[in-house]
């Protein structure tokens, strides 16, 4: 009965660690902000946005602490290669997710977007801003690189993050050229890596 038991605790132990998410909720980092595009090949977009609390419809890849902390995403310094039509393709730049218990974000002032601790930071391979007829959408692919949280992440949960967003002009805010609606999310549903071990649960029999 002892050994049954052990087998049991196995096949559980399995199913949770090999099972398709650690959660039911689409994991991504949803949020709102503001952009300002280059004039011309060979100059920067860059966005100032706040994370957006969507639980429990959606979760973070990252557990936040959104009662006590604000949450930012900065784009800067994506290179716009070409453009034709009314299709623009960039590349390198960077992207970063911080935290924050300071400072309010005022898009008045961008540096409060960006003067909390970098929770993530990585860099664009991709980035395309297109039109369709008045439909205007970016997208792209990151990946992530540094932050104090890289190390939750799996190496091979760091790369080819996707990068979706709604563009609007019209609800451009002064000193912006668009808004943008999106969201950054993994292209498979992370793991956390304080997660225990299989031979810890092991170990534990």
């Amino acid at each position: 009965m002892i050994v049954r038991n052990k087998t049991w605790i196995a096949i559980l132990a399995v199913a949770v660690l090999l099972g398709p998410t650690a959660s039911s909720a689409q994991q991504l980092f949803d949020f709102d902000g503001q952009a300002n595009l280059p004039t011309s090949v060979g100059g920067t977009l860059s966005m100032v946005a706040v994370v957006l609390d969507g639980s429990p419809a959606l979760e973070t890849p990252l557990p936040l602490d959104f009662a006590n902390f604000e949450y930012t995403i900065v784009v800067d310094g994506v290179i716009l290669d070409s453009e034709s039509g009314g299709d623009q393709f960039y590349s390198g730049g960077t992207i970063t997710l911080y935290e924050d218990d300071a400072t309010p974000a005022d898009y008045a002032n961008p540096a409060t977007f960006s003067d909390g601790t970098a929770l993530l930071s990585g860099s664009f391979t991709v980035l395309n801003r297109t039109t369709l007829l008045s439909l205007v959408q970016a997208n792209g692919s990151v990946d992530w690189t540094g932050g104090s949280r890289i190390g939750d992440l799996a190496p091979a949960d760091r790369t080819d993050w996707g990068f979706f967003v709604s563009v609007s002009a019209a609800e451009a805010m002064a000193g912006y050229d668009e808004n943008w609606d999106g969201k950054v999310e993994p292209r498979e549903p992370v793991v956390s890596t304080e997660l225990q071990s299989f031979g810890g649960l092991k170990a534990a029999w």
